[in-house]
């Protein structure tokens, strides 16, 4: 869970920096939006108590 959130941030800095600048494409924003959606699925997904972990799929 931590290396994919991790991922997950490392797409989502650029992408905020070029919305935060006011400089970023429709597919830019659209992207943005969809790595926050999967960077929040994956926080709520229950690492202590699952066997079988069903992961969000990357945007």
């Amino acid at each position: 869970k931590k290396s994919l959130m991790q991922v997950a941030s490392e797409h989502i800095a650029p992408l905020q920096d070029a919305a935060d600048l006011e400089i970023a494409t429709k597919e830019e924003t659209s992207l943005l939006e969809a790595w926050k959606k999967y960077r929040v699925l994956l926080n709520r997904v229950d690492t202590s108590t699952a066997q079988d972990i069903e992961w969000p799929a990357l945007p």
